[in-house]
Formats: C-alpha cells, sequence, structure tokens
C-alpha cells in the first residue's frame, strides 16, 4: 500500500513492515509547517497570499525613519511658521471663550447697577442734601468702573483680532517663503500648512459657535469637509504608496515619510480662495466684539453663504485626488 503526501511532493510506502518511512515523512511535514510559522512570527508585517505566491505590504502610520525625517523638515523656516500658527490657536480661543464668560457675567452687574440708581432717584425726592451727597459719590464710582471696564472690552478683542491677524499673516508669509527659497520647500511642508489651516479655521470658527458669532450649520459643514479631506488624502496616499513599494524589500513602510511618500499636496485655485473668506469671515467674526468697529449683519450674512458655496466646491479637488501632485519621492 502507498501513501501520497501531497504537501511535500514524495510518496511514501507503508506496510506493518515498514512504519518509520511513513513516520519519517510525517515529521518531514511537522518540520516543514513549523518553519513556515516561525517565518511568519519573525516578521509579522509579511502577508504572503498563497493563491499568487505575492507579498503582501502591510503599511503604518509611522516608524522611526518617519520620525526621525518629520523632525529634520520641521527645522525650515516655512515649517517653523506654520507651527507657531498651530500652537497659537488654542491661546487665541481661550481669549475669545474668557472674554465671552466675562462679558455674559458682567450683566446681571449692568442691571444691578440701573436699578441702583433708580433708588438713589427715589431717594433724592424725600431727602436733597443726602441724595445729591451719595449721587455724587455713586457717579465717581460709576465713572472709575465703567473705565475699568471700557479699558477690559476694547483692550481684549483688540489684542484677539490683532494676534488673529498675524498669525493669518504667517500663512501667507511661510508659503512666500517656500516660493521664493525653493531650497527650503519641503515635503512635509505641503501636508503641515493645510494642516494648519484647518486646524486654525476649525478651532476658531467653533469658538465663534459657542460665542453665537457663527452659526452652527456652517461650522458643521466645515469641520465635516476638514475630516473628509484629510481622510481621503491619507487613504489614496496609502495606496500610491502600497503601489510604488511592491518590489521593495522592506516591508515597514510608514505613510506618513516624507521622505518616502510619493505625493505631496497642491492645493488649488478654489481651496484657496475658500481659505481666504473663511479667514476674513472669522476676522469680521472677531473684529464685531471690537468697540470702535461696527460689522453690518447684512455683510456677515452674506459672507455666510459664499463660503459655505466655496466649502462644497472646493472639497472636489481633495476628494478626487486632483490636489495630490508627485511628490518627487522614489
Amino acid at each position: 500500500m502507498q501513501y501520497n503526501q501531497q504537501s511535500t511532493g514524495k510518496y511514501y510506502s507503508y506496510d506493518r513492515k515498514e512504519p518509520k518511512i511513513f513516520v519519517e515523512g510525517w515529521l518531514s511535514k511537522s518540520s516543514h509547517e513549523k518553519e513556515i510559522h516561525n517565518s511568519k512570527q519573525i516578521d509579522h508585517r509579511i502577508n504572503i497570499n498563497t493563491a499568487t505566491g505575492k507579498q503582501k505590504l502591510s503599511t503604518s502610520p509611522l516608524n522611526q525613519q518617519a520620525t526621525n525625517a518629520i523632525i529634520s523638515q520641521l527645522s525650515s523656516p516655512a515649517n517653523i511658521l506654520t507651527m507657531s500658527r498651530i500652537l497659537a490657536t488654542p491661546f487665541l480661543s481661550y481669549m475669545l471663550i474668557s472674554e465671552h464668560s466675562r462679558k455674559t457675567n458682567d450683566e446681571p452687574s449692568s442691571v444691578l447697577s440701573e436699578t441702583g440708581s433708580s433708588y438713589g432717584g427715589a431717594a433724592q425726592i424725600s431727602d436733597v442734601a443726602t441724595s445729591e451727597a451719595a449721587t455724587t459719590t455713586l457717579d465717581a464710582v460709576t465713572t472709575i468702573s465703567t473705565t475699568n471696564l471700557g479699558d477690559q472690552i476694547s483692550t481684549t478683542p483688540a489684542i484677539a483680532l490683532s494676534l488673529f491677524l498675524i498669525m493669518a499673516f504667517t500663512d501667507f508669509l511661510d508659503g512666500h517663503i517656500a516660493r521664493t527659497y525653493p531650497t527650503t520647500a519641503t515635503v512635509l511642508g505641503t501636508y503641515l500648512d493645510p494642516f494648519a489651516d484647518k486646524f486654525f479655521i476649525s478651532t476658531l470658527s467653533c469658538t465663534l459657535c459657542y460665542t453665537g458669532t457663527l452659526p452652527g450649520m456652517l461650522v458643521g459643514l466645515w469641520v465635516v469637509r476638514d475630516v473628509g479631506v484629510f481622510g481621503s488624502a491619507y487613504w489614496m496616499v496609502r495606496q500610491e504608496t502600497l503601489r510604488n513599494n511592491q518590489n521593495n524589500s522592506d516591508s515597514n513602510i510608514a505613510i506618513m515619510d516624507p521622505l518616502n511618500t510619493p505625493l505631496k499636496v497642491q492645493a488649488s485655485l478654489m481651496s484657496k480662495v475658500n481659505t481666504t473668506l473663511q479667514i476674513g469671515l472669522i476676522a469680521l467674526g472677531i473684529a464685531g466684539d471690537v468697540p470702535t468697529i461696527h460689522i453690518p449683519p447684512e455683510l456677515m450674512t452674506s459672507l455666510i453663504w459664499v463660503t459655505a458655496g466655496t466649502t462644497i466646491v472646493s472639497t472636489l479637488g481633495y476628494l478626487d485626488g486632483s490636489a495630490l501632485r508627485n511628490s518627487g519621492n522614489r
């Protein structure tokens, strides 16, 4: 009788007289399977397709090489400006929320002051001399309080608006530096700059929505758009990275590696227009709290509708991949 050991491609004669041959064949099969199992454990990132026999690469967002490359490219002057915008955004948001909370807490004090003034008027009818003295004292205190309060109201929004405009200017300046001095341009910057813009705009728009300056529907549209844009861009970069590294012997491929990623972000004209309109709308929202500046409500309403339209149109450039260009990496 013969036994066909198909996994090893060998035939072993087996009968009661020769049990040893069959046992050796079975042990050979077990050793072969154990070697395969161990090879998978040595490098679990390699997935072998048993049907085609081709190696499947698995990816991760970062590895040590990608981290080192990101740290190195962050030292570029343009990227330093971009990082400053990211770091200053939470501070500006805190300033706006604190000012809104202070104004909300001061409203009951104003009502009490008006009530106290009316009682002072009634006392004036009963006792002229006493009321005149009380009124004089109250006027002096009110003048000092109003002056201090006016200083706080005029200073905080003005500082917030100035900081916002400086941060918006850095958005132009980092791109200008990268274009004027090509040696300072980096692949990381093409991703970091739009991320800084979206973080800057989304954080401050959510802040102004909290203070009641911007409508929630518009802010929700902006945030959903930005999440979708970054999600689709990451997926496209991952697919292109896998395609370019099919023959790469190193299976530890990082998607967010500026030295390896085959694509870079190149914003379309419509996307730049949309970002400019968003920054302008947020600037008007912050400027509306400055006592010396009057923003017509009609202007705010019109700009809200315009930015809603440009947000939808500019999204298409990212979802269809037209905003991604060859990075020059191989």
